[in-house]
């Protein structure tokens, strides 16, 4: 069976979308701080577990927690760039593109 793809005639109209700046930016920090409890907590876990299982003093853990906030605050930052540019795109009525994985790639201007 053939399945065919759907598209409008015509792109509707930008106002007659239900995105507006305020509704991208609740859905884009809404992905944003949700990548950033999820992250945080699989970092926290994993880090605390792989301590406990060796032995590690606590101090060493505290220590490989700050050094694993890096990679958290990392994700953190490039979703919420991402996000924005996705949500800005689907606002336009575009299709979104291929994501590009440089922190400093959606905080430029254009």
């Amino acid at each position: 069976m053939e399945q065919e793809i759907i598209k409008p005639e015509t792109k509707p109209v930008a106002g007659s979308q239900a995105l507006s700046p305020f509704g991208c930016f609740v859905a884009a920090s809404g992905v944003t701080l949700m990548m950033l409890c999820m992250t945080g907590a699989a970092m926290v876990a994993t880090i605390w577990a792989f301590s406990k299982l060796i032995g590690l003093p606590d101090i060493v853990m505290f220590g490989l927690l700050a050094l694993g906030f890096l990679p958290v605050a990392w994700v953190t930052a490039w979703t919420a760039g991402r996000a924005w540019h996705v949500e800005q795109l689907l606002s336009q009525g575009n299709d979104i593109d291929v994501p590009v994985f440089k922190l400093g790639h959606y905080f430029r201007r254009t």
